[in-house]
């Protein structure tokens, strides 16, 4: 089990994604990128907020973490990768608004 985080909000339980958190991955990006889409071009706003099928592909080259709440639904969501021995790449960092 990873680590239990308490912050006002409550308490929240990082750990590695699994593909069956796919609905709750892409929920949480949706839903904490939406308010802002007209602040992006459609390709951006694409990309930040990508496709089942784009994060599918995160999950075979990427590392995806989740937080949960007690409940077990994901309230925030990254992803990384070693970019080289001296670089990592992040993508899709989002935490839902409430």
């Amino acid at each position: 089990m990873g680590p239990r985080r308490t912050t006002e909000a409550g308490t929240f339980h990082i750990r590695p994604a699994t593909e069956t958190d796919l609905p709750g991955v892409l929920g949480c990006l949706r839903e904490s990128f939406e308010p802002y889409r007209a602040d992006y071009t459609p390709a951006a706003f694409a990309d930040t907020v990508p496709s089942e099928g784009d994060v599918r592909e995160r999950f075979r080259g990427m590392t995806i973490l989740v937080a949960e709440d007690p409940a077990g639904a994901i309230v925030g969501t990254i992803a990384c990768a070693a970019a080289s021995a001296a670089e990592g790449h992040l993508r899709g960092l989002a935490v839902r608004p409430d």
